[in-house]
């Protein structure tokens, strides 16, 4: 009988890992809610439009692909805990290989849909979740396809990156941590006009709008540490407390990813994410949002990738 080598027992390894991956999530509770044969057929739809151009499925099929895109996103965000784990454990293991398989088939569903166009931060929001869902599971060159591919995401998007300065603290508090995000993600959109001669243009167009936004945030007033007295009071506190921990969690990635010392900042980076995730939490949009932004920035920080794919690396 033959003796297997160690690459031989690595790939027996790996194999076996995907297959129990692949198990986990298709038994999740919210997955196997869609009968088996009903997954396969939109699965095949999805990929067959998904780097189509064009404008992306709407009904009758975008309800269906929606609500498995929900399904896997559930099933693989409730791995998030245990795959962010700083201890390797075979239990690691298999939560970080369902969370990237899990996030390639939401990516799958997602980018075959039609992106809300209507509303410029919804649109922002759309292609940002997309972004995170294509770097945990290793498809950062077919996300950049998708910004080709889908008719007026880059427009939308950048109409908003041009009034941002003229909002509100909050909308463009927000709206410039999502632009930088974007840029982290390699989204073709979020190079500026100043930094196209960079090396790393759209790395640079994030630290300089990150650069913008800490001048402005030093002008903004806080709200005070005093007692609370109604609902509202409340939001903006809290906020405020989500969009700090956001900024401080963006910076720090990005000052990473130009220094080259990305393993370094895997902790500190997952402490701001769940800070603000805690303050969002009775917003679940923004949870989940805020969920993949949390295990794209660790697989950025952590090395989790065979290596990193973002246009200009």
């Amino acid at each position: 009988m033959p003796v297997l080598t160690p690459a031989a027992d690595r790939d027996l390894a790996a194999r076996a890992l995907a297959e129990l991956a692949r198990t986990t999530l298709d038994e999740h509770w919210a997955v196997a809610a869609i009968p088996a044969e009903r997954r396969a057929l939109l699965l095949e739809r999805a990929d067959a439009a998904a780097l189509r151009d064009g404008d992306g499925l709407g009904e009758p099929i975008a309800d269906g692909l929606a609500l498995l895109g929900t399904a896997y996103e559930l099933a693989a965000l409730g791995q998030l805990d245990a795959a962010l784990q700083p201890t390797p454990s075979a239990a690691r293991d298999l939560a970080q290989a369902v969370l990237a398989l899990g996030a390639a088939r939401a990516f799958r569903c997602a980018a075959a849909l039609r992106p809300p166009l209507d509303d410029g931060e919804s649109a922002v929001k759309w292609a940002l979740k997309l972004g995170a869902l294509a770097l945990v599971s290793r498809q950062t060159d077919a996300y950049v396809r998708w910004w080709e591919a889908r008719a007026h995401i880059a427009e939308t998007v950048q109409r908003l990156a041009h009034r941002l300065e003229q909002e509100p603290w909050e909308p463009y508090a927000r709206g410039t941590l999502w632009m930088a995000w974007l840029g982290l993600m390699g989204a073709p959109v979020a190079v500026l006009p100043e930094n196209a001669a960079d090396e790393l243009p759209m790395l640079s167009a994030t630290r300089s709008r990150l650069a913008a936004f800490r001048e402005r945030r030093a002008d903004h007033d806080v709200p005070g540490d005093g007692p609370v007295h109604n609902a509202a009071a409340l939001r903006a506190r809290m906020t405020e407390f989500a969009i700090r921990h956001l900024a401080d969690a963006t910076e720090l990635l990005t000052v990473a990813v130009l220094r080259r010392t990305l393993p370094d900042v895997s902790a500190e980076f997952k402490l701001h994410l769940s800070a603000a995730r805690s303050a969002m939490a009775g917003d679940h949009g923004q949870d989940v949002l805020l969920a993949w932004l949390q295990a794209a920035g660790v697989t950025l920080a952590g090395g989790v990738t065979a290596q990193l794919e973002l246009p200009g690396f």
